[in-house]
């Protein structure tokens, strides 16, 4: 258990550096997608070790906060793309 939370520790630690020194909003955005995805590593390892499945809920929604959080940021970053093409265009 202390190996397996030494992992995710230095895993969060390095994720929020990328997020916090970037430099672009994507690498900001996979980071978060990184921590979001730790944190779900780590309620799972919890109920595996603890046997039971009673945060299977707060998982689901941290999930789909992240899948909607990725497509949110997609979208915004090739409107801005299509903004800057019409631009130079």
């Amino acid at each position: 258990i202390i190996a397996i939370a030494a992992v995710f520790a230095v895993a969060a630690l390095l994720a929020i550096i990328r997020m916090i020194l970037g430099p672009s909003i994507l690498d900001r955005a996979i980071a978060s997608d990184v921590l979001l995805s730790e944190v779900l590593c780590i309620l799972g390892a919890d109920a595996v070790i603890n046997h039971h499945t009673y945060m299977l809920p707060v998982m689901l929604m941290i999930a789909a906060t992240g899948v909607l959080g990725t497509v949110a940021v997609a979208r915004f970053v090739a409107r801005r793309d299509r903004a800057r093409e019409r631009a130079d265009g």
